[in-house]
């Protein structure tokens, strides 16, 4: 929250939706008096909850946090700045450095200092390919966008219950134009929390899900971005393999041969790319001294892919 006051830019409408929680909130919100808005509602999961922060809040230009991330005091204004520099674009986007649970930097970025070799903005005509490749990290806690062009595309998408709803909507937002790149730091992401993503099974599946929804979205004369989302179908069927297989019935949101129909989209060669992947790790998995590599699912961070 004192990241949020020390903004360099006003005025700020600060909306603080509490979707359900049990940690005392309510009560540490009401310190701020008429400084924020607070508003809670039964948990009914992320998607939901950014979709009515968003609907409840009155400004122009929406920007999120998450309740144990912290911003710089500069992060609305370079935002902004960049936003209006390109009015064609549907949204701006900044880079993020990872902290530790205590705060402290951990010397980690998304992307490294001068990445594309400038310290300019930049101008990525593709805003879904940007974001699926991906070439910018678009997050919630790192954009910047007009509420009218969340109102156009219908918010964030419920159908991604766990993960990945960040990312179906800033690639949906792409489609309505480009995305604009500034290559500094605008957010503090925190890492050693808990969160909702660290189940790897559900992160997996929702990224698995994300790009298959994108692929049979597209449009026919967009062949390399194609093969590109066809290639991230692939890897993440190859990571939830290593992970071991998803036991059925322990997600009620994964259905029955996911695998299937997932390898239907992908063209022959790339199914027989998967089949000797799966061929290869169990041969390893019966060496003498070998371990299985497949693993029970671990825990691991928002944004892996």
């Amino acid at each position: 929250m004192e990241s949020v006051f020390a903004q360099s830019y006003r005025p700020v409408e600060i909306l603080v939706l509490d979707d359900g929680s049990e940690d005392g909130t309510e009560q540490l919100m009401a310190k701020y008096g008429d400084q924020i808005r607070y508003h809670r509602q039964d948990n009914q999961g992320i998607a939901a909850a950014r979709t009515n922060a968003c609907r409840l809040a009155k400004g122009e230009l929406i920007t999120f946090l998450d309740d144990d991330d912290l911003i710089p005091p500069d992060r609305i204004e370079r935002l902004l700045t960049a936003l209006q520099s390109y009015p064609e674009a549907a949204f701006a986007v900044g880079d993020l450095a990872y902290i530790d649970e205590h705060g402290k930097p951990t010397g980690k970025r998304w992307l490294p200092e001068n990445y594309y070799g400038t310290g300019d903005t930049l101008l990525f005509k593709r805003g879904d390919e940007a974001v699926l490749w991906p070439k910018v990290p678009a997050l919630p806690h790192t954009t910047l966008f007009r509420r009218i062009d969340g109102e156009r595309i219908g918010w964030f998408n419920q159908h991604y219950r766990f993960a990945s709803e960040d990312k179906d909507f800033y690639a949906r937002l792409g489609r309505l134009g480009p995305v604009v790149y500034v290559p500094h730091v605008v957010s503090l992401y925190r890492q050693g929390h808990a969160s909702l993503t660290r189940n790897i099974q559900r992160t997996l599946f929702s990224q698995l899900r994300l790009f298959e929804d994108h692929l049979n979205s597209l449009e026919p004369e967009r062949e390399a971005y194609r093969k590109r989302l066809q290639w991230r179908i692939l890897s993440t069927l190859k990571q939830m393999a290593r992970h071991g297989t998803v036991e059925e019935g322990s997600m009620d949101e994964v259905p029955e041969n996911y695998v299937r129909k997932a390898l239907s989209l992908l063209s022959w060669a790339d199914r027989v790319r998967y089949y000797s992947f799966i061929t290869k790790m169990e041969l390893r998995s019966w060496l003498p001294g070998k371990r299985s590599s497949r693993s029970s699912f671990e825990t691991g961070d928002e944004d892996a892919s």
